[in-house]
């Protein structure tokens, strides 16, 4: 086996034995990587307070040369955001956003400009203001793979969309969407996700829930 090194966020956990996890990262170097960590279950296992969901670990991994499936062997934990569960709102919020990307991306396919979008995304949404943070992320990933959402006769929406995607994150949390807006974008942009990915993402129905209250 090959070892590589990568700087990989946590995008889902999957427990494959009483003692192991199956891990899926997002990497700057690889993009969408699988490892088995073996005993990070354990309460005295080695990668203990290292793996969960949102981190950012410095990872390294032994390659299989069998598989999409490698084996992790060491992980250096260089920030938990612990932050982004001190709410319901931003804990969806960040659970959204990993699971476009997990939902979105193939398995090795680096796109270091999507490593950078996730991480600018979840290092902002503790700060408030998700809803427009939202609709930026999806509006700057499905442009990142190539589907630019279509905005048809409505070029009011159109135009602010635009404005907003050419945004940076830090112009982002200085954007207040309104309700009408937000409703209305999320429409189309899902309408695009789901005629393009084909795959709705779990963690919808919670935003749904939202703006039906």
């Amino acid at each position: 086996m090959e070892t590589e090194r990568a700087e990989g966020i946590v995008l889902r956990c999957q427990p494959v034995t009483e003692s192991s996890l199956i891990v899926t990262w997002y990497t700057r170097e690889w993009g969408k990587l699988k490892t088995v960590a073996k005993g990070a279950r354990r309460a005295k296992g080695p990668f203990r307070g290292k793996i969960d969901l949102f981190y950012r670990d410095e990872i390294v991994f032994l390659r299989s040369r069998r598989s999409d499936l490698h084996l992790l062997n060491e992980c250096f934990l260089e920030e938990a955001r612990r932050e982004l569960r001190g709410s319901v709102e931003e804990l969806t919020a960040a659970s959204y956003v990993c699971e476009l990307v997990d939902l979105a991306t193939e398995v090795e396919d680096a796109n270091a400009a999507v490593f950078d979008l996730l991480e600018d995304v979840l290092g902002v949404l503790p700060g408030g203001n998700a809803e427009t943070l939202l609709v930026w992320f999806e509006l700057r990933l499905m442009t990142l793979l190539g589907w630019a959402p279509r905005w048809g006769k409505d070029e009011g929406l159109g135009k602010v969309m635009g404005a907003l995607t050419a945004k940076k994150v830090d112009g982002v949390r200085r954007v207040r969407l309104t309700e009408a807006q937000v409703r209305e974008a999320r429409r189309v942009l899902w309408g695009m996700w789901d005629e393009s990915v084909g795959r709705m993402p779990r963690t919808r129905k919670c935003l749904q829930d939202e703006d039906d209250r």
